[in-house]
C-alpha cells in the first residue's frame, strides 16, 4: 500500500483510502464536460458506484496507480494517476502514461497540478520499488499552460502527431533527468 505522498502545498492520498464524500467530488470531475474535453474523453455516464469500483479494482489489480489530490486545507481539488503500465502487470513495469486534472476552476493556473505532478514523480522515480525508468504523457496542442506546467516539471517534448481536428504533442521524462534535477530525490 502506498502511503499518501506531498508536494508543497498538496498531498496526494492513494485512491483506495478516498473517503465516500471524496469519491462523489472524484466522480462529479469525471461527469464534467469541460473537464472531459480538456483530457480528450466523454462525461463518464457509468452510475457512481460502478465508476467507484472499477477504478478501485484497476487498482488493486496493478494496472494503475491513482491519487487524489488534496489542496492544504485537505478538500480533494483533483486527482493524478500512473496508468498504461509498461509492460504490463504482473510483470514489473518500467513506463507509465501520466494523467492529472485540476477539477476545481478556481485553482486552474496556480500551480496546484505541477505540484502534483512532481510529488507523483518522485514517487515513480524514487519511491517505488522498483522505480519507473520512464514517464510519458499525451497533451492536445492547443493547451500550451499544461505544456508549460510539464516542461516546468522537467518534461521535454519528444514528439508530435496529427490526429483529426487536433494536434497531439508527446512529451516524457527519464529516471536520469529526475534524478539529474533533484539529487535529494534518490533513494535513501
Amino acid at each position: 500500500m502506498v502511503a499518501s505522498l506531498s508536494w508543497g502545498r498538496v498531498t496526494l492520498k492513494p485512491l483506495l483510502d478516498m473517503n465516500n464524500a471524496e469519491w462523489r467530488t472524484l466522480y462529479s470531475y469525471f461527469r464534467d464536460r469541460e473537464l472531459a474535453d480538456w483530457n480528450g474523453a466523454q462525461p463518464i455516464r457509468l452510475p457512481e458506484w460502478l465508476f467507484r469500483r472499477v477504478m478501485q479494482d484497476e487498482e488493486r489489480s496493478g494496472e494503475r496507480h491513482g491519487f487524489g489530490i488534496l489542496s492544504e486545507e485537505s478538500h480533494l481539488i483533483g486527482s493524478i494517476e500512473l496508468y498504461d503500465l509498461r509492460p504490463s502487470p504482473p510483470s514489473q513495469p518500467t513506463t507509465a502514461t501520466l494523467g492529472v486534472m485540476i477539477g476545481e476552476r478556481r485553482l486552474w493556473g496556480q500551480g496546484y497540478g505541477r505540484e502534483a505532478v512532481l510529488a507523483t514523480l518522485q514517487w515513480a522515480f524514487s519511491g517505488r520499488t522498483p522505480p519507473l525508468r520512464r514517464v510519458r504523457l499525451t497533451t492536445f496542442g492547443h493547451n500550451r499552460r499544461a505544456q508549460r506546467a510539464f516542461a516546468a516539471s522537467g518534461f521535454t517534448e519528444v514528439g508530435r502527431s496529427e490526429k483529426p481536428g487536433h494536434t497531439d504533442v508527446h512529451m516524457e521524462m527519464t529516471r536520469e533527468e529526475w534524478l539529474s534535477a533533484h539529487p535529494d530525490a534518490g533513494p535513501s
